[in-house]
């Protein structure tokens, strides 16, 4: 395994000051895909008080004289004289003349495809939030077609920016990983009335989910260790509902066989990933960035969840981040790779995250990580503080506090306050998964109240008003943008780290 908690760090590299990135302009505050006005090539000009330049006088016309009329023209005109040099009986040009020899061909060079210029708006994270949390996702639910077009929007990005899909597993398509989700919760019960219930996660006012709250994946070959929780999550379920329960065929353990049975499938969820390979000795060792990409989906009523804070914003945030990395590594700035994961079904129960953890993809195992950031809900409240987790299951601080001080430290602007009173959230977030693993983890978060640390979560929580619209009017879009400057600064510190083995 990859360097951890127990090696002590050596002093972080120190860097520049980050400057803030440009910013692209501010996406319009609603959410809605509006019909491009197309009138606007039209010959329209405003009203001034120039006057018009005058019209250019069309040329005088000179009187030519007039053809004699026929009768006067004579009869027999002598024949035009001949030019003595000019030959009488000239020689016939040739018909078919010989064609002249072509060249040899030669090998065509290929034209090399140039690189692209980090674009200020793919490096704007508001760009990103105002396409994932549009009404056209419908709420990015896993599964969903608009959990797929998700996907397929991040890796197109990273594409363009040169990274490598990694997941040699799925030959069809390395940047992604399926997986099917299940839940042995039956279908919700419309209310007394016969109108439709609240959402299914409207009952979600604490933040985050449990290991496979609401749903996991099944799969033949599965851990045993996952298979074991998956039994107790079965057991409980049932005893919740008053079921009885169906007894183990055979030893202490019902089988994936057995557990299909009982589940219900929902369909397929999708892991989208992108590695940026490193350039140093320690090439081999990944950072693990990652954000969920998805979110609750519409409700019974038809409404729509876009999640643009929950968690369009981390997703966003991972995204901006790429132009900027991609050129670090370009000029051989980055030791480490790293790995970006955009999960999905974390809203199910940490599902894709634990998936990815149980199904590694060859050659970036557990023991070739040597970090973990996970970014969520980093766009509402004001643009001076966040809160971050960065200890251990025992509540020993790892080595990204550190990271974090210098890393906010080299902002041309530091946040004000860097709260760390959120400990309670760690086993809340994709980031347990590795957690449990060994890996030392870092939580980006700002999803409550107090600006001192603590509070409330933002009342749009797991509801249809978590729009675009609340981050801009909380910072203007500030929030997401320092968010990506910070983590930036935090992965090119600890992708080029020393540990005191070295």
């Amino acid at each position: 395994m990859a360097s951890k908690i127990s090696d002590p760090p050596r002093p972080l590299p120190t860097a520049t000051t980050r400057t803030p990135a440009a910013k692209a302009p501010q996406p319009s505050e609603t959410n809605k895909v509006k019909t491009p006005d197309l009138k606007w090539n039209k010959d329209c000009f405003e009203p001034g008080n120039a006057q018009p330049l005058p019209l250019p006088k069309p040329p005088v016309s000179l009187p030519l004289p007039l053809p004699k009329p026929p009768s006067q023209l004579p009869t027999d005109p002598k024949p035009l004289p001949t030019d003595p040099q000019l030959p009488t009986d000239p020689k016939p040009l040739p018909t078919d003349p010989k064609p002249l020899p072509l060249p040899e061909p030669g090998p065509v060079e290929p034209t090399p495809e140039p690189k692209p210029e980090p674009s200020i708006t793919d490096s704007d994270p508001m760009t990103h939030i105002a396409y994932l949390a549009s009404d056209e996702l419908q709420g990015r639910d896993s599964p969903s077609a608009g959990l797929d077009a998700a996907s397929a929007y991040v890796q197109a990005h990273v594409e363009k920016y040169g990274l490598v899909g990694p997941n040699s597993n799925n030959a069809e398509n390395p940047f992604q990983q399926k997986f099917d989700v299940f839940s042995f919760v039956g279908k919700p019960e419309t209310s007394a009335t016969g109108d439709a219930g609240e959402h299914d996660h409207a009952a979600h006012k604490e933040f985050g989910h449990q290991l496979f709250q609401e749903g996991f994946y099944l799969e033949d070959g599965m851990p045993r260790e996952t298979l074991e929780m998956l039994n107790k999550k079965y057991e409980s379920t049932m005893k919740a509902e008053g079921q009885p329960l169906a007894p183990a065929r055979s030893g202490d353990l019902r089988s994936v066989e057995e557990l299909r049975a009982l589940a219900t499938a929902s369909g397929q969820a999708v892991n989208t990933m992108a590695l940026l390979p490193g350039t140093g000795p320690h090439k081999d060792e990944v950072i693990v960035v990652m954000a969920h990409l998805d979110h609750v989906g519409t409700d019974r009523r038809g409404n729509v969840h876009n999640g643009a804070d929950d968690n369009a914003s981390g997703s966003a945030v991972l995204m901006a981040a790429v132009p900027e990395l991609a050129e670090a590594q370009k000029r051989g700035e980055l030791d480490r790779s790293i790995l970006f994961i955009w999960t999905g079904a974390e809203e199910k129960g940490l599902v894709g995250s634990q998936y990815f953890v149980d199904h590694p993809i060859p050659g970036l195992s557990t023991e070739q990580i040597s970090g973990v950031v996970n970014v969520d809900m980093v766009g509402r409240w004001d643009d001076q503080r966040l809160s971050v987790v960065d200890t251990d299951r025992r509540g020993q601080a790892n080595y990204f506090r550190d990271v974090v001080d210098q890393a906010n430290a080299q902002l041309a602007d530091p946040f004000d306050r860097i709260n760390r009173d959120i400990n309670v959230y760690r086993d809340r977030q994709d980031g347990a998964v590795f957690g449990r693993k060994g890996e030392d983890v870092l939580f980006l978060f700002e999803g409550l109240s107090n600006p001192k640390g603590g509070g409330d979560l933002i009342p749009e929580y797991h509801e249809p008003e978590d729009d675009i619209d609340l981050i801009l009017r909380d910072n203007g879009g500030e929030k997401p943008r320092r968010v990506k400057d910070l983590m930036v600064n935090v992965i090119e510190l600890a992708a080029n780290r020393t540990t005191a083995k070295e």
